[in-house]
């Protein structure tokens, strides 16, 4: 794609030898910062790639989300407790304050020679709680704003000069279309974005004219520049949208408002509602089309503002059906695991998934364990929407579903928020049985993380509620897992108390939704 020129400037700021004067207590950092669409985070990965052996230690790479339409951002806070995860931290004796989780950080980036890339950041709290403080390591951010990161370079993006953004082209759809070149030039505005998803499309489709007017203004712009690209961006959308089969449309719009940081094949089949062989050969067509990022083997992403144009062709119907499939997809499938790896539990029952979907079935516990691994950030994602969503049932369903995972992994603080938001979902549920358990659960979870202060109150609480609902059983379950530090003991040994009474056969049929 070119951008010789802001790779210089990466290699001067990033190299072993590139710290800048008085920043010896620093890491060597850079910030590329331009609109959406422009191609950062091409740039940074390229780079990153380029020039990997610098870094022997490896890469720690970090998407936040700044600007996702659908998925909110990851937290300061959250990204701490992802970089310790992915630096090899046992979860179980990762300290509670983030204070703590930050030193501890640091601590263990002292002397690595690693490169963390900080990708859409939203904010410059962001970025600060995520450096490493030590001069072996660099740091490389992405953002849609000129963040104040300390010492770090900038690397303005906009628009590709008009000789790379030809080269780009000609490489996409030959030399024997130069009008094709010319107009596309013209259209594209040089952003990346729309030069690719024109290129794929003339590619594939080159009977289908190019001029695709606009569906609607743009919104108010900043600039007139940024208009410019708006516009093109939106057309060369639009181009298209107006190639793909009904198929393939139907799977963009179950895709757009997935509020889940990526998908895998079986999620997005059943999103879809389509069978996993033609789902995986129609996931190929929007690949080349552009529309679909395979960012790693086998899980699937949008680009934000593909996103965002794709969900203006959207209808509340197909959204909501599309969002109960993905939910049943992950409910179901996490429910499964859950009694695979503790056979001697008892389950919640659980009304029929919605038509269409087809959970993925985990055939040992340790099938569960792996399938979880790979899905944590998605479930935690899903439960936090459901709760906000009021899908209260929902919520406190994928709660109670992840549990056994998340205890098996170690991933102690994982498990606290887990219980907080089923905590949150319960009260608003207003079923006291419901309420019981999670307050049970999140008072174990505090425990386990050594947070005992903080597991008095939902302790209380869920005492309280028990004597309500005049059920000794819970009551005597509750001040057992406070006993008791380690919850698989209390388990073996009273393998069906842990299911609210009220809720075992009474769960409806769903309606199709």
């Amino acid at each position: 794609m070119g951008r010789a020129a802001e790779l210089g400037v990466l290699d001067e700021a990033l190299s072993p030898t590139g710290a800048r004067p008085g920043a010896e207590t620093a890491s060597p950092s850079a910030l590329i910062w331009g609109p959406g669409g422009v191609g950062k985070t091409w740039l940074a990965l390229h780079w990153t790639h380029r020039d990997a052996e610098s870094f022997p230690d490896g890469l720690l790479h970090l998407d936040l989300r700044g600007h996702d339409p659908v998925t909110p951002p990851v937290t300061a806070e959250e990204a701490v407790l992802d970089l310790l995860l992915a630096l090899g931290a046992d979860p179980r004796t990762i300290p509670s304050a983030p204070e703590a989780q930050a030193a501890l950080y640091r601590d263990m980036m002292a002397g690595r020679r690693m490169l963390v890339l900080i990708d859409d950041a939203p904010s410059t709290r962001h970025v600060r709680a995520l450096l490493p403080g030590t001069p072996t390591s660099a740091v490389l951010i992405t953002s849609r704003h000129e963040l104040d990161v300390p010492a770090a370079a900038r690397v303005p993006l906009g628009g590709l000069a008009e000789q790379e953004a030809s080269r780009l082209l000609v490489r996409a759809i030959g030399t024997t279309r130069p009008h094709a070149v010319r107009d596309l030039l013209r259209r594209c505005a040089g952003l990346p974005l729309a030069l690719g998803l024109a290129a794929a499309r003339i590619a594939t489709h080159p009977h289908l004219p190019l001029e695709t007017p606009p569906t609607e203004p743009p919104p108010a712009p900043l600039s007139e520049p940024l208009a410019e690209q708006d516009a093109a961006l939106r057309a060369a959308f639009e181009a298209s949208w107006l190639g793909l089969g009904e198929d393939a449309r139907r799977l963009l719009l179950a895709l757009a408002p997935a509020p889940v940081p990526d998908v895998g094949l079986a999620a997005v089949a059943s999103l879809a509602a389509l069978p996993a062989a033609r789902t995986s050969t129609l996931l190929r067509l929007l690949e080349a089309a552009h529309l679909v990022i395979q960012h790693r083997p086998g899980r699937y992403r949008m680009h934000d503002l593909v996103r965002l144009h794709t969900l203006r062709h959207a209808g509340p119907a197909s959204t909501t059906g599309a969002l109960r499939r993905l939910v049943d997809h992950y409910m179901y499938t996490a429910h499964h695991g859950a009694i695979t790896l503790a056979p001697r539990a008892r389950p919640i029952t659980m009304s029929r998934p919605a038509p269409g979907v087809h959970p993925a079935l985990p055939a040992t516990g340790q099938d569960a364990l792996d399938w979880f691994d790979t899905e944590r950030d998605c479930l935690l994602t899903l439960l936090r929407w459901t709760a906000d969503q009021d899908w209260n049932e929902d919520a406190w369903r994928i709660a109670w579903s992840m549990d056994e995972m998340l205890r098996r992994r170690g991933h102690l603080h994982d498990r606290v928020r887990v219980w907080e938001s089923a905590v949150f979902a319960a009260e608003r549920l207003g079923a006291a049985d419901v309420q019981c358990l999670a307050y049970r659960r999140l008072a174990h979870a505090h425990e386990e993380a050594g947070e005992h202060a903080a597991a008095l109150p939902a302790r209380r609480r869920a005492l309280a509620l028990a004597a309500h609902l005049r059920d000794r059983r819970e009551q005597a379950q509750t001040h057992r897992t406070s006993a008791f530090p380690s919850r698989a003991g209390v388990e073996a040994a009273h393998p069906h108390s842990d299911v609210p009474p009220a809720r075992l056969d009474t769960a409806p049929a769903r309606s199709d939704a």
